[in-house]
This record gives structure tokens, C-alpha cells and sequence, in this order.
């Protein structure tokens, strides 16, 4: 009797967005307001999972997936923007791209929930209505 077992590579993918305020008048009219959120991967043992930021739901002009310039809406008829940066590093120098090349590194696989750092930027002295600035941006596991 011959039995076998193969175990394919595989991830799963959860992601924690950001939520801040922003007061372009004081805190904020000169000084940018960071905040942070998660993508955590499960994946195989073994697996060299990359894992890309796409460019959100309202991309700026000159976007793209490489080099994203990301920006949150007020949504609505006439929507106004913040834009926003999300960075793979603390000091927001490294932007997390929408390609292999553009992402961090490979998460080590160990089988076990694994979570990662997103750092995000609002620069400074950006004038806009008061409102609710939401974007949404595709997180995407491949190995």
C-alpha cells in the first residue's frame, strides 16, 4: 500500500487599514500625520510569499502601479483629496508598490500568522473641506 500526501504552497491574506485625524490648520500645517496598519499572511512553510500595495481606488494622475500616488476621497458628487503615501519603512522613505519590485522583501513563511507593518503618510498643509477621506487599496499575496 502506497499512500501520499502532497502539500501545495498556499497563503492567506488579512489586512488592517489605518484610521486618523488630520487638522490641516494646526497639527497638521506643517507636520505630517503618520499612522499605521497591518497585512498579515499565513503561508506554507517554505513558501517566499511577496505581498503589493495597489494604487487605491483614486489614483493621482501620473499613478502607477510601480510608483503609486495614492489619495483619499471625500466621495460624494464633487469629491476633494488628501493625498497619502504607504511606506514598507518607519521613516516613510520606501513606498509599498503594486509590484514585486516595488513591495518589501519576502515574508519568511512558517505556518503561522504573520504580520507586517504598513506605515502611512498624510503630508503637511493640505487645505481641505472638512469631511471623511477614505481610499481603498488591494493587498495582494503571491508565491
Amino acid at each position: 500500500m502506497t499512500n501520499t500526501v502532497t502539500i501545495a504552497n498556499n497563503c492567506s491574506i488579512t489586512t488592517l487599514g489605518f484610521t486618523t485625524t488630520y487638522d490641516p490648520i494646526v497639527t497638521n500645517a506643517s507636520t505630517p500625520q503618520t499612522a499605521t496598519a497591518s497585512v498579515t499572511t499565513t503561508c506554507t512553510i517554505g513558501a517566499s510569499p511577496v505581498i503589493t500595495l495597489a494604487q487605491g481606488a483614486n489614483p493621482g494622475t501620473g499613478s502607477t502601479a510601480a510608483v503609486p500616488l495614492r489619495r483619499l476621497s471625500s466621495g460624494g458628487a464633487t469629491p476633494t483629496f488628501l493625498n497619502y503615501g504607504l511606506f514598507s519603512d518607519s521613516g516613510h522613505t520606501v513606498t509599498w508598490g503594486g509590484t514585486p519590485a516595488s513591495a518589501p522583501t519576502a515574508v519568511v513563511a512558517t505556518g503561522l500568522a504573520t504580520p507586517i507593518t504598513i506605515y502611512a503618510s498624510i503630508p503637511a498643509a493640505q487645505s481641505q473641506p472638512a469631511a471623511t477621506y477614505t481610499d481603498t487599496v488591494v493587498a495582494t499575496v503571491t508565491f
